[in-house]
């Protein structure tokens, strides 16, 4: 087990992120376009309804709006990633059948203070947050952060870029944050009120821990393994 001590995406040097040389890099990858510099207003107040019914209208590809103003287009993320994807979305929902809250997959839009729109792999929220949830939230976009989220690395993802994202689910209100990265068997576990992130080298299994009490990821079994299954 070790600690990383993040640093930010403009801060950090490319020896920070050794996975980001090393991995191969797709022919296409997230698109990034500046709204403000179209005249788009993301403070309007119906700007989360307008982005939700643009995402709904464009199925094919996956949105996401950073806090820098940024439109981010993802592009299909394919069948081995979406095998990750359900790998921790399967379990997290039979543990919410015996469980109160709400477990989301990768489809729920979650609104941060920062004005970021996000899209985790996978979430969980309590269900005293879920009681408070306005009738627009629970047809459209969550404002806040999830209590419990889960990001998945994928093959056109870049490991800077992902931990950023993380802390973005941090500051803006999760209490337990994994990321997941399948080739390097390896998870970053972020924790509120903690700014350095601990790193667990091939862990077999992941803890709830006091967030979700009694949920036991099997990591292995059910992301890593199956990972290099399908030669990655």
């Amino acid at each position: 087990m070790t600690t990383l001590t993040p640093t930010t995406p403009a801060t950090a040097a490319a020896s920070d992120y050794p996975d980001d040389a090393a991995a191969p890099r797709p022919l296409v990858g997230p698109l990034r376009l500046n709204l403000s510099a179209l005249g788009i207003d993301a403070g309007a107040p119906d700007f989360n309804e307008r982005f939700f019914r643009f995402a709904n209208d464009n199925p094919h590809c996956r949105f996401e709006y950073s806090a820098q103003g940024e439109l981010i287009v993802m592009p299909p993320t394919g069948p081995i990633s979406n095998d990750g994807e359900q790998g921790i979305n399967a379990p997290m929902f039979f543990w919410g059948l015996d469980n109160p809250g709400h477990t989301y997959s990768q489809t729920v839009q979650f609104r941060l203070p920062s004005g970021a729109l996000y899209l985790p792999d996978a979430s969980w929220i309590s269900q005293e947050r879920y009681d408070r949830l306005t009738a627009a939230e629970k047809g459209g976009t969550i404002n806040g952060a999830p209590d419990f989220v889960v990001e998945v690395h994928s093959w056109s993802d870049r490991l800077r870029e992902g931990l950023a994202k993380m802390r973005d689910w941090m500051d803006g209100g999760a209490k337990l944050g994994w990321y997941i990265h399948p080739r390097r068997r390896r998870v970053y576990v972020y924790r509120a009120g903690q700014d350095d992130v601990e790193i667990l080298e091939n862990p077999d299994t992941l803890s709830g821990e006091d967030v979700l009490p009694g949920f036991v990821f099997e990591v292995n079994r059910l992301i890593f393994a199956r990972y290099e299954g399908a030669g990655v």
